[in-house]
């Protein structure tokens, strides 16, 4: 069957052949067919890990950019995955790079992405986040915009924190994409320093955010900053 399948995939345009696979696995997160594609599927069980906090089902995962949208996180959840790392995702949408931009590398069974972050923006994929029934750990991983400038580039990385924060098992910073103009400068020097130090200013007061709750719902109502 996967010979057949992998035959038909590759009489498609690389992009589309992933697309029409998220399409697949989107139709696969419905509950109706979900029972048929678990009897379908062998996911392995046992191994949970504990990294920086995070408990991991099994060390097994999805990376970024194989669901840049979040728009089938149940079908590939069903594969059995242990986590699923969406995005990347930009404050906004944006289009990405012009195409072609995915080339197969047959031979060596790879792919080459110069995507360039192309994806539905923050909002849309928080949404998805939401809605869906995975149990596993998802992890968001978040980037700047194209046109957004290496100086106010650190603005997009916290309104994705900001957005993402709730809703997160871990976030990844993208910095590294070859694809978007300028990107690794944020590596080094003085960017480094001011987007780091902005990102963990900014999860330092994510992470202690209260709500005030009521201690004694008595008459004399004593309420307090629970943490």
């Amino acid at each position: 069957m996967y010979q057949l399948f992998r035959h038909g995939i590759f009489q498609m345009d690389a992009e589309k052949a992933h697309d029409f696979t998220i399409q697949c696995l989107k139709l696969a997160s419905n509950p109706l067919f979900q029972p048929i594609l678990k009897s379908l599927i062998h996911a392995p069980k046992g191994f949970p890990k504990t990294v920086m906090g995070v408990n991991f089902p099994n060390p097994i995962g999805l990376a970024a950019g194989a669901d840049k949208n979040g728009d089938a996180i149940d079908g590939f959840g069903t594969l059995g995955f242990g986590f699923l790392e969406v995005g990347t995702v930009t404050p906004v949408a944006q289009d990405g790079n012009a195409k072609p931009r995915q080339f197969r590398l047959i031979e060596a069974e790879g792919i080459i992405n110069r995507n360039g972050f192309n994806n539905n923006g923050i909002d849309y994929l928080i949404e998805n986040v939401k809605n869906a029934r995975y149990k596993g750990v998802i992890g968001i991983n978040i980037g700047k915009n194209k046109f957004t400038s290496l100086e106010q580039g650190k603005d997009d990385y916290i309104f994705c924190l900001n957005k993402a924060y709730n809703y997160a098992g871990y976030i990844t910073v993208n910095i590294s994409s070859p694809n978007t103009p300028d990107l690794r400068q944020l590596q080094y020097g003085d960017y480094f320093d001011d987007l780091l130090r902005s990102i963990k200013d900014r999860q330092a007061i994510l992470a202690n955010q209260y709500n005030k709750i009521c201690a004694d719902c008595g008459k004399n109502c004593t309420r307090f900053n629970g943490k």
